[in-house]
């Protein structure tokens, strides 16, 4: 694809993108004014992020979170500048796609659809009446580490050994799930010196800061680390598929999520985290034994850790699009990952009526949580059949071609 063409491409994107979400800038959230809004106007004010405010999130989410209070007056205000700050990093991950995909021209139109599809259904263009919020990917700062994995993915395929490193290390500071990037990021890296400076530089720099300002992020990593079972984890669903069948189950709230109160929801829970271990495990090892490119290793590493995850709120749908869309286009992967997307505005928009757990939010949750496995299987299965041809000289037909222009 010419450089002029890719040029045409992002440009065409990213109006259609700014044309949907811009009016939706101002769209209600129950996370952005009522709770980022207050918590950065204090620690503007001098209040200690982690010890006075219970800041749950890695130190470089800060920025994101005080910029728009620093640009902007009220609560209105604040919603609509962290909205165009959303906004912002949703255009970079079109550019990325558009201008960093060393594919046919095809294929980087294919990957463009795929996001955008995503995207626009994620902001409730199909199902506007969600009771949370009127546009999930500007009501949470999750674009902003995708945006970051993306470009780190694409700089690992283009051998930049420091400069992914870095960004994956700048994206595990704002959200931790990049961290697990490393263990397949890093075959047939040659440069390890130099990846292991660049890792460690971002997350030292912002420890430093931390604790220089005499503040503790421990509480962030309890906090994560206490949480109970979300309701809409795919260790959730057969309870909630026992409550339709008259079993019982009821919701409570805590860590800022709609969690299952059921008979076996801590079983379910510790065997989650037993399937999250060993299903990254597995995919760590398929993926060096197949030689999967980076693109497809990524994918697959997110998708385990969204799919057994004992927390898996919607947003977080918002880290794999885009690594799935550069990897797989439009072909059968992403079809049932769009799919999943769109049960997941279903589900959102009977959020009003969760305290019922009536089958209109069980049922559309559970068709999309099996679909989510069934994106699991297609990205391994590549790998499985790779790795099972022994003595195979050559790799496997990858749905999506994504190739180093050197050694790395």
């Amino acid at each position: 694809m010419s450089p002029r063409a890719r040029v045409v491409a992002a440009l065409v994107a990213a109006a259609v993108h700014v044309a949907v979400l811009a009016p939706l800038a101002d769209g209600f959230s129950v996370i952005v004014g009522p709770v980022f809004q207050p918590q950065a106007e204090a620690i503007l004010d001098g209040a200690l992020p982690y010890e006075d405010r219970g800041f749950e999130y890695p130190p470089l989410a800060l920025p994101l979170l005080l910029a728009p209070a620093a640009v902007s007056d009220g609560v209105a205000g604040y919603v609509e500048a962290f909205s165009w700050e959303m906004i912002g990093f949703d255009l970079a991950i079109v550019a990325l796609l558009a201008l960093g995909l060393r594919d046919a021209a095809t294929r980087v139109v294919a990957a463009l659809a795929c996001y955008s599809v995503g995207i626009f259904v994620l902001s409730g263009t199909l199902a506007p009446d969600s009771a949370l919020d009127a546009s999930l990917p500007l009501a949470r700062f999750d674009l902003a580490p995708a945006a970051l994995v993306l470009a780190a993915v694409l700089a690992r395929e283009a051998a930049r050994s420091a400069t992914w490193s870095a960004l994956v290390s700048i994206a595990a500071a704002l959200k931790a799930y990049p961290l697990l990037l490393y263990a397949v990021l890093v075959r047939g890296e040659r440069s390890l010196r130099r990846v292991a400076i660049a890792a460690i530089l971002p997350l030292a720099v912002a420890a430093v800061v931390v604790l220089a300002t005499g503040d503790r992020f421990g509480s962030a990593i309890t906090y994560q680390s206490d949480r109970d079972l979300q309701i809409e984890t795919v260790a959730a669903t057969p309870l909630l598929v026992a409550h339709l069948l008259g079993g019982g189950a009821q919701i409570t709230v805590g860590g800022g999520s709609y969690n299952i109160d059921a008979s076996g929801a801590d079983v379910a829970r510790a065997i989650s985290v037993i399937l999250l271990v060993v299903g990254y495990a597995l995919v760590v090892w398929l993926a060096w034994r197949s030689k999967a490119p980076p693109m497809h290793a990524a994918a697959a590493v997110i998708a385990v850790a969204i799919v057994f995850a004992p927390v898996l709120s919607p947003q977080f749908l918002l880290w794999l699009l885009p690594i799935s869309a550069a990897a797989y286009g439009l072909r059968a992967p992403n079809l049932v990952l769009l799919t999943a997307i769109v049960l997941t505005q279903v589900v959102l928009s009977e959020y009003g009526q969760l305290a019922e757990l009536d089958a209109g939010f069980i049922v559309p949750l559970a068709i999309r949580n099996a679909l989510l496995l069934a994106y699991l299987a297609t990205a391994l299965y590549p790998m499985a059949a790779a790795t099972g041809r022994s003595g195979c000289p050559t790799a496997p037909a990858w749905p999506t071609r994504s190739r180093s222009r050197r050694p790395a």
